[in-house]
Formats: C-alpha cells, sequence, structure tokens
C-alpha cells in the first residue's frame, strides 16, 4: 500500500463523528483528523511509542486540562473603578429591554435591571450590597 492508503486508513481508524448540517463540516473535520494522523507520524518517528488511539487520548486530555476553567470574564470592577461604584452617589436602578446577568458575586439571576451610573447589569436584590463594601 502506497502512503495516502495508509493515511485514508489510519484517517478512518479513529474518525471524528460529528453530523452537522453545514456542508463544510465533513471537510474541516477531516482537516483534523488529517493534522492529528500526521503529528502521529511524527512521533512515532521521533522515537515515540503510543498508539494513534493513545496519541489522540492524550491530545484531549490536554486540551481538557488547558480549557477546563473558562477565564472569568472581565467583572464590574474593569469597568468601573471601585472609587466610583462605592462612591454612594448618583447610582440608580433602571430597567433594560434585553436581559443582563447580574454583575454581583454569588449572583447567577438574569435580570432586566441596571445600574446607570456602572452601566453593568443587577438584579434589584443585589443593588444595595453591589455598591456597599
Amino acid at each position: 500500500m502506497g502512503g495516502t492508503d495508509l493515511m485514508d486508513e489510519n484517517v478512518n481508524r479513529y474518525r471524528i463523528g460529528l453530523r452537522g448540517k453545514k456542508w463544510w463540516w465533513c471537510l474541516f473535520t477531516w482537516l483534523i483528523d488529517v493534522s492529528i494522523q500526521n503529528a502521529w507520524i511524527l512521533h512515532k518517528k521521533s522515537g515515540g511509542n503510543l498508539s494513534q488511539l493513545e496519541f489522540r487520548r492524550d491530545i484531549v486530555k490536554t486540551y481538557l486540562i488547558t480549557y477546563s476553567n473558562l477565564p472569568k470574564r472581565p467583572g464590574p470592577s474593569a469597568k468601573i473603578p471601585d472609587a466610583a461604584r462605592y462612591d454612594g452617589r448618583d447610582h440608580l436602578i433602571i430597567p433594560v429591554a434585553n436581559g443582563m446577568r447580574c454583575a454581583a458575586d454569588n449572583c447567577t439571576s438574569k435580570g432586566r435591571t441596571q445600574c446607570l451610573k456602572c452601566n453593568v447589569g443587577i438584579c434589584v436584590m443585589c443593588f444595595a450590597s453591589y455598591h456597599n463594601k
């Protein structure tokens, strides 16, 4: 068998099995499969002894460890300095058309109100505690 036949065999052995409605999705997953297969061949030529399945599992483990905790989005302190946040002047709660997540710590609600001065989404229950130290 030639190189192309071996590549096709190796790619089809552990093919990515996602299905989508976009026409380009199968091309995209094939490119990923071929890239992993080429990296595995380079790994073997450099003296590695992992099977292709173990190599793919190591790649997945690396990505899961690296990206298991998503970086925290910039918090409200990045939008307004603490001095202005805690000054106690001109903080008004106003309604907004679309829902915004509450900027207070330990609150996961999505409300339709925000602070006019801070320009962050804040629920009515957390408004006072958000603006007090």
